[in-house]
């Protein structure tokens, strides 16, 4: 690691650095013809399109202007800089890995050291960490293991101002195998460790005395890769080099049934679900398969997604999740029963994911790749959780949580061990160095007092947690871990409210979730920093009467707004807070909502007359003639997500699919709501309509058939005038005159949880963050934006 310096002068070249970096920026965006903020987003989105990369005008103006910029941040503006040439012409970006992006991750490097630096100087000279001793082991062969090679740089330490209160581990003993070890497994109860070897040997050992336990188990030819428990502990499944999986009486050391066969090429990773009852392995044919180890025969076919080797494979504690992950650099998470993709795969690492786990409570899905990482995910919205674990210098091969899920500990190729606290991304005590070269295993004991690992020079080292009086919180770093807990747990915790000045009855996020729009019933409209709470810039202001409706164009270029009164509706910067164009004016009644296209090419609208207009964002004019049908006022309009349709609502009680291209309605209206609809959202997959009306009534469609799907959804006391999906569809959350939220589960209909109360008054209008772990909502009965922060999804 770097030498340190004192804390002074860490503050000081941290500032340094951060100034160095955003000159560095600035001479590189002249230098390839100095092209504009908005330029080099939409540049960005277009040639990063698979990493959804997102780099808005305010992100870049903080990064030129000296602000921090994590790792990915700054590497796509980077490669977006270097795709012109110095005549200002485009080119092809370069990719990860290319020479010319060294210095910049070395400088990336060297900030987030420094950062590291300043805000954990103090704490880490009182706090030495977890003491270890070490052993020396033999070096043995090399891995068999296909990987990457290459320069690897040292990355920094995460920063992270919480506390460590997680245990230490202390080293305990070691057990010289002889040759490469490339996996390591507990059985259920603890008594039994099971290792494999690069000859195919896979061997059973008592962890208290470190001898072996019967005879090997002999039948595979070539390396053995994965070992597996049942969890009752009575079959250990193994597979390795020659594509196949066995099955093992772990008590008599006996094959039980003919090998499963049916990968094409070696099968690195085999998992038991958490009844038993299912099997998964992945392979480097590039797909998973699960079996049921009862039978031994596969169920179902060989599921592909993957455009590469397969290189792991886990099931969520509850079953209901199978995650994978490969050299294809991404992680897909499944369901084990229908063999169906659930969500867009897990993007962020940029090279070969080598290991997946989820934690016990399966809140957590950690994962660790050859881009010498970890990343944590909420696996139920497939977002990152906190920022990337970055220590290892090395790829980064395995990753398991203690049974609490305290502690993560991950190991590579740089020879060591790193334990992290769990909840804050913390780093627990100094690196685990006893092993003398690549560690390719890391397991706990299912009572979490044993930690176990092994590589390639052939020690199986086992470590015990050692208990250590806990260092003083003081009572704000309680608070903060309090409420991270609660959050981690699933607990709605309420945010301090954002104060409006005014009523307000609409609000929205941007599509990056860094800026709040509301929109309040004295015609004006604020931006806000969701997190600091604190407003943006001025207020927006031209509008004469109530903000109907806000919402921001898909690239977060603009805000859309309509007035409820004088039928106008404008169109802002939300980076400058200045209008754009004049106010769309064709509208002779209250303009009731707006809603952008996906791919933000039209701007739709509806008004208390019944008519829906389609406009050109960009030249402010309308796009054909107005859509007529419903013949009363139109509350609510909104696309569909592949925009193939359009749902509007009415007063009578009438919802209606459109062709946006056509203009033209889509079958009949859907009938069956008995009061003015005021409330029509898709689901993130378009296969579910949520409408809501004055009566209290929640319906969900099928807008394909235009069909309902079970019985009206009741709950709300009064009407209901919101309802949104959570972004991946889990949860359906809608909002009321009885000054409540409640969210339900679209599948079973069925409330989940409490309602959110807050509000003095009737709940106007609501909307989910995009990563779906806060809910914002506003009322026109008082002065204050509330923010509900939990795993809405």
């Amino acid at each position: 690691m770097p030498e340190q310096r004192g804390a002074a002068d860490a503050v000081g070249t941290y500032e340094e650095l951060l100034q160095e970096q955003a000159q560095r920026l600035t001479r590189l965006k002249v230098q390839r013809g100095d092209p504009s903020l908005r330029v080099i987003e939409a540049r960005a989105k277009k040639l990063f399109a698979d990493e959804k990369v997102s780099l808005p005008p305010a992100t870049q103006s903080a990064a030129f202007g000296g602000g921090y910029l994590g790792q990915d941040k700054l590497m796509w503006l980077v490669r977006t800089l270097l795709s012109w040439d110095r005549f200002g012409r485009e080119c092809d970006p370069p990719t990860y890995g290319d020479p010319g992006l060294d210095e910049w991750y070395e400088r990336w490097t060297a900030i987030a050291t420094a950062k590291q630096g300043r805000r954990r100087r103090a704490a880490a000279r009182s706090s030495p960490g977890s003491g270890i001793r070490a052993v020396e082991g033999e070096a043995s062969l090399a891995p068999s293991v296909s990987r990457p090679t290459g320069e690897e740089l040292e990355p920094a330490v995460p920063v992270v101002d919480l506390p460590e209160t997680a245990p230490g581990v202390r080293y305990r003993s070691s057990f010289d195998y002889g040759m490469t070890v490339s996996v390591v497994a507990f059985s259920p109860d603890g008594r039994l460790l099971a290792t494999a070897d690069r000859e195919g040997t896979v061997r059973l050992w008592d962890p208290v005395t470190g001898q072996p336990i019967g005879e090997p188990l002999t039948g595979h030819t070539r390396t053995v890769f994965a070992v597996a428990f049942s969890p009752d502990g009575r079959l250990l499944a193994t597979a390795g080099r020659e594509g196949t999986v066995r099955l093992w009486d772990a008590i008599t050391g006996r094959p039980v049934g003919e090998p499963l066969t049916g990968h094409t090429s070696p099968v690195y990773a085999v998992v038991f679900s958490s009844d038993g009852n299912l099997l998964a392995t992945a392979s480097a044919d590039g797909t998973f398969r699960v079996w049921d180890p009862v039978t031994c025969q596969p169920i179902g076919d060989a599921l592909a997604g993957h455009t590469n080797t397969v290189f792991a494979v886990a099931f969520s504690p509850d079953g209901r999740l199978l995650a994978t992950a490969g050299r294809d650099d991404v992680v897909r998470l499944w369901d084990p029963v229908t063999g169906q993709p659930i969500g867009e795969p897990l993007t962020g690492h940029t090279r070969t994911v080598y290991a997946v786990a989820f934690s016990p409570d399966g809140r957590l899905l950690a994962t660790a790749s050859a881009d010498l990482t970890v990343r944590l995910w909420d696996p139920e919205i497939g977002q990152p959780v906190g920022d990337v674990l970055i220590g290892h210098t090395g790829t980064v091969y395995a990753v398991a949580f203690s049974h609490d899920g305290r502690l993560l500990a991950t190991a590579g190729r740089d020879d060591t061990v790193r334990l992290w606290d769990a909840i804050t991304g913390r780093p627990v005590g100094e690196p685990l160095t006893g092993h003398t070269s690549p560690v390719f295993a890391v397991v706990f004991s299912s009572d979490g007092n044993l930690l176990a690992t092994a590589g390639v020079d052939g020690a199986v080292r086992l470590y015990e947690q050692e208990v250590r009086p806990q260092p003083v919180i003081s009572a704000a770093s309680l608070a903060e871990r309090a409420v991270l807990q609660a959050v981690r747990r699933g607990h709605r915790v309420m945010l301090p409210a954002l104060e409006t000045g005014s009523p307000a009855s609409a609000v929205a996020f941007s599509p990056d979730g860094t800026v709040l729009a509301t929109g309040d019933v004295d015609g004006t409209v604020r931006l806000w920093d969701p997190v600091t709470g604190q407003p943006i810039g001025d207020p927006l202001t031209g509008h004469t009467d109530r903000v109907f409706a806000v919402a921001f164009s898909p690239d977060g270029n603009l805000l859309a707004t309509a007035d409820g009164i004088d039928g106008t509706v404008r169109l802002w910067d939300p980076v400058t807070g200045r209008p754009v164009g004049d106010p769309l004016a064709e509208h002779t009644g209250t303009v009731s909502a707006v809603a952008f296209s996906p791919d933000g090419n039209l701007l739709a609208t509806v008004d208390g007359i019944g008519l829906v207009r389609l406009w050109d964002p960009v030249t402010g004019r309308c796009v054909g003639h107005p859509i007529a049908g419903h013949t009363n006022a139109a509350y609510t309009v909104v696309f569909s997500p592949e925009g193939q349709l359009l749902a509007t609502a009415n007063a009578n009680g009438a919802v209606r699919l459109w062709d946006p291209v056509t203009r033209r309605p889509i079958g009949d209206p859907l009938t069956g709501h008995t009061g003015t609809v005021f409330a029509v959202a898709f689901s993130h997959d378009g296969r579910l309509l949520a409408t809501a009306d004055g009566v209290g009534a929640i319906r969900l469609w099928d807008p394909a058939t235009r069909q309902p799907i079970g019985d009206p959804i009741f709950g709300h006391t009064g009407l209901v005038f919101a309802v949104a999906f959570s972004p991946h569809g889990r949860l359906l959350a809608t909002a009321g005159a009885d000054a409540t939220v409640r969210l339900w589960d679209p599948s079973t209909r069925r409330a989940v949880g409490h309602p959110l109360t807050g509000h003095s008054g009737g709940v106007s209008a609501m909307a989910f963050s995009p990563d779906g772990t806060v809910i914002a909502t506003v009322s026109t009965h008082d002065n204050a934006a509330q923010l509900w922060s939990a795993r809405f999804s």
